[in-house]
């Protein structure tokens, strides 16, 4: 009886475009807004503060290797600990603040570990994030759940681009904004690559919207889904089947030398064909 009682409370007499719902397509708008505007503008970044193709092929791999190792965690740790709300606010913040860390670069190993602190916070906050969005509607309603998150995501990663195209134009002609923030720092260091700078400080004003947003619109129900049998797939049997067949220090450790091996691989193959070209 208590479990009907919460099951409707959370699904709002069957509406399934609830809070949690609208939270979480907001949520992924401000996030996607926020990253896709600094990802929009980061290879000329790089290009100005003299580091190659090669160096954005070896950034990238190395976040997207760490995004994906996180989340075979961070999907089984939140099965085992019944929370999922405070992992996916701490996953929200680190990749707003990551990506106005940028702005304070001026090699690219700064650039690296900005990114893949970033995307680290994207890797756990992923699966707990759809974890809870399925626990918010009922079974029947997951579908258009998912596709008014996605349709929020999508449209972040459109306005994302856009947004830092029109603020670069608008800076271009007022140059004198760029030099004042700039010339902040002693002995000019912001100099290269200043007008993008600009950008990445610009991103946390959508990224800390989208932590807010998750903090006061979201309601995380616990482990809800799993009593209901709506959440199974949180937690990959494979993954599950790895966790108890080898130490988990080893096979992070052998994750970790795979990643990095393709990573320098995919790094060179585009340091080789830029040359050729």
């Amino acid at each position: 009886m208590e479990m009907n009682q919460q099951t409707q409370q959370i699904t709002e007499n069957g509406k399934w475009l609830n809070r949690n719902v609208i939270g979480f397509g907001l949520t992924s708008l401000l996030s996607d807004f926020c990253h896709e505007m600094a990802i929009a503008v980061l290879p000329q970044f790089i290009q100005a503060i003299g580091s190659s193709a090669a160096v954005l092929g070896f950034i990238e791999g190395t976040a997207d290797a760490t995004s994906s190792f996180i989340k075979l965690w961070a999907g089984y740790h939140s099965d085992k600990i019944g929370h999922r709300k405070e992992w996916a606010v701490i996953g929200y913040t680190l990749t707003a603040v990551s990506m106005a860390v940028i702005a304070f670069a001026f090699t690219w190993p700064i650039i690296l570990l900005a990114r893949a602190i970033g995307w680290l916070g994207r890797g756990i906050r992923g699966p707990l994030r759809d974890a809870m969005l399925a626990d918010s509607v009922e079974p029947k309603d997951r579908g258009k759940a998912f596709g008014f998150h996605r349709a929020g995501d999508t449209a972040g990663a459109v306005i994302g681009p856009l947004a830092a195209f029109g603020i670069l134009t608008y800076l271009s002609s007022h140059i004198e904004i760029v030099q004042l923030i700039t010339s902040y720092p002693p002995d000019n260091a912001f100099e290269l690559g200043g007008i993008f700078r600009v950008i990445f400080i610009l991103t946390l004003i959508p990224g800390i919207l989208s932590v807010l947003s998750m903090v006061f619109l979201i309601t995380d129900y616990g482990m809800l889904g799993v009593a209901n049998g709506i959440s199974d797939f949180a937690s990959s049997l494979i993954v599950e089947t790895l966790w108890s067949r080898i130490s988990p220090f080893w096979g992070f450790i052998y994750a970790i030398i795979v990643g990095t091996a393709g990573t320098v691989m995919m790094a060179s193959l585009k340091s080789n064909n830029k040359t050729i070209s």
